[in-house]
């Protein structure tokens, strides 16, 4: 009752303005984000007796502190909770599942031959980068993608050289890599594929009809015959997309099916009045919602979420009921699409069709989600047990924390730290470490320092400082390390000094060895044994992890060393050469006339004698 009464205490610093709340437990985690047009009015609710919703005696019983963002407006406020959702993960926000994000195709200018990629969010890049989505899951990007280069070729090459790409000898690059086509040519390609994933194949047409016409008149006969063959392809697709609608809406439609511990939302998009796709996103931790209250609950969180990031807004949204705040989605995709978007419930005819096949969509999609969770739970859980029952374990491994180190001679060495909870990638717990000690090539030395900070408590303390209130690191169940006998002896003495009695194994690569503690023979598992693919995977993960890390640091590096030696060159400087043209090489090779464009002449001319 003490806790109750201090928070509650704390109303009276609230102002009545709109903003983003945040209830955090005793130590200071994110355990709920939300929104308010009037702060103070709203977390008051929380102290009051109108608001039913189950989960909130709990939470209230979890929280011991609240803080609050002051915005200039409601639409501002949705934008940073969302925000704010993704940062944290606070459990009794209703999540989407699939890392709690969507994921959007992205067209990055950045490098030489712009490479086309997915990515987790949309970052403040904009300006050398284009975005297209969301899609519900980077699978139905990766089929995305497989389809318009079939349509479409594009480079896998960052530069030009004398090396093709791999797609070159399938027929699914245009060459651009070797130099058989232009960079005028490839930005043309390029605008398509933007053009293709915005769901304007009408205007994709136009253009392939014009310069193929162009290509023909000036006797190109190869380029012509290649664009008649991507127009053929887009009118073959045209012609297997359902017609809907006789006129050419831009039109959206969205259900929810609801069962008793999870929610699908079924889009469907209808552009130029024909259904070109379907997407279906699952919710968890719907319990937390009153049931007479889940539909339209969910309903407003996937709008709120959607028509926040898409790249792609319909000029009407049709949705399955009322939303409980309609208004604020309206002004929302308005205010993003810069056109009257509106949002409708339909109750006859061919609109009302969809919002129902909407339904039984969803309802089939989550069906199929949740027996495949069931079955990977099962089998996630036997592994387990059986990995228990091998190492001799005191319990099921629940927490496994993998460890790598990745240098290359020595230069900016990096540890990494990837966990997996009951099977499952927690990536929101993976680690960095930058390796101080040494500067020359010695994997023991580098591994007992990562080690040495994971598991001191000051480390600890400071990474959930920096991580802004997440739990502290736990204890993990088990330590995989990538390494055979020394890289294994460097962590048994690490914990033993610790005075911690953490399970222990390396997993060396060369024919897949399990080394245990003490034991002078390893374990050698089939290939095919799902507790050697388990613990695989997480070296694999760790491995992946460290060397993109890496990579940056070795680029950045790179970057900075080559620049930092000319005088006159400051950090804005830098940063614009290296968002504008790239690499040093790439600096080194433009013409001077670009980079006096970019920094004046008389850096330009600075640049090209000291580079």
């Amino acid at each position: 009752m003490a806790q109750f009464k201090e928070l509650k205490d704390k109303l009276k610093d609230i102002p009545h303005k709109p903003g983003v709340y945040k209830f955090l437990d005793k130590d200071k985690r994110v355990i709920y984000v939300g929104k308010a047009k009037d702060l103070r009015s709203r977390v008051g609710q929380y102290f009051g007796t109108g608001d039913l919703r189950p989960q909130l005696p709990y939470l209230m019983a979890d929280a011991s502190d609240i803080d609050y963002t002051v915005v200039s407006s409601e639409l501002e406020s949705l934008f940073l909770e969302n925000t704010l959702i993704k940062q944290y993960e606070p459990e009794y926000n209703i999540m989407l599942k699939d890392d709690r994000n969507y994921a959007f195709i992205k067209i990055d200018y950045s490098t030489q031959i712009p490479q086309i990629t997915y990515a987790r969010k949309v970052e403040n890049d904009t300006r050398t980068a284009k975005y297209f989505g969301p899609y519900s899951s980077t699978r139905k990007i990766r089929t995305t993608l497989d389809f318009v280069r079939k349509i479409f070729p594009y480079c896998a090459n960052k530069e030009v050289g004398k090396r093709p790409c791999f797609y070159y000898f399938l027929h699914r690059c245009p060459g651009i890599c070797v130099g058989a086509i232009t960079m005028d040519e490839y930005h043309n390609q390029l605008n398509r594929i933007a053009l293709f994933l915005s769901g304007k194949t009408a205007e994709v047409k136009i253009q392939l009809r014009r310069e193929m016409a162009d290509a023909s008149k000036h006797k190109r006969f190869e380029v012509a015959a290649r664009l008649r063959d991507q127009l053929q392809a887009i009118e073959v697709l045209d012609e297997r997309q359902v017609t809907m609608f006789p006129q050419k809406v831009s039109w959206d439609f969205v259900s929810v099916y609801v069962n008793t511990l999870s929610a699908c939302v079924n889009l469907f998009k209808v552009r130029e009045g024909k259904l070109v796709d379907k997407e279906d996103f699952v919710y968890e931790n719907i319990l937390a919602i009153p049931e007479e209250q889940r539909r339209g609950a969910i309903l407003q969180r996937f709008a709120e979420m959607y028509y926040a990031q898409t790249t792609d807004l319909p000029r009407e949204i049709y949705v399955q009921e009322t939303l409980p705040d309609q208004k604020l989605v309206g002004q929302l995709a308005t205010s993003r699409g810069k056109y009257k978007v509106e949002l409708c419930v339909p109750t006859r005819g061919k609109k009302l069709k969809l919002i129902n096949l909407g339904v039984v969509n969803a309802e089939e999609y989550l069906k199929k989600w949740q027996r495949s969770q069931a079955i990977n739970i099962d089998a996630l859980n036997e592994t387990l047990n059986r990995l228990k029952d091998l190492l001799n374990l005191p319990a099921i491994p629940r927490r496994i924390e993998g460890y790598d180190i990745s240098n290359i001679q020595g230069t900016n060495p990096v540890g990494s730290m990837v966990v997996v909870k009951d099977g499952q990638p927690a990536k929101s717990d993976y680690r960095k470490f930058k390796i101080n000690v040494k500067t020359t090539p010695d994997d023991f030395a580098m591994m007992e320092e990562m080690l040495s900070r994971r598991f001191s408590e000051k480390h600890a303390e400071l990474a959930a400082e920096k991580t802004m209130g997440k739990d502290r690191w736990p204890r993990p169940d088990l330590v995989v390390i990538d390494g055979g006998k020394g890289q294994l002896g460097v962590a048994v003495k690490v914990l033993r000094d610790k005075g911690l009695t953490i399970p222990v194994i390396g997993l060396a690569k060369r024919i897949e060895e399990i080394f245990l503690p003490g034991k002078p023979e390893p374990i050698i598992l089939s290939h095919d044994n799902p507790i050697l693919q388990m613990l695989q995977r997480l070296r694999d993960e760790a491995h992946r992890f460290g060397i993109t890390f890496h990579r940056d640091l070795r680029s950045k590096s790179a970057v900075k060393s080559a620049l930092d030696d000319i005088p006159g060159i400051g950090p804005k400087t830098k940063k614009l050469l290296k968002q504008k043209i790239g690499t040093v090489a790439q600096i080194r090779a433009v013409p001077i006339e670009e980079l006096v464009k970019l920094v004046g002449s008389a850096k330009a001319e600075l640049i090209k004698r000291q580079l």
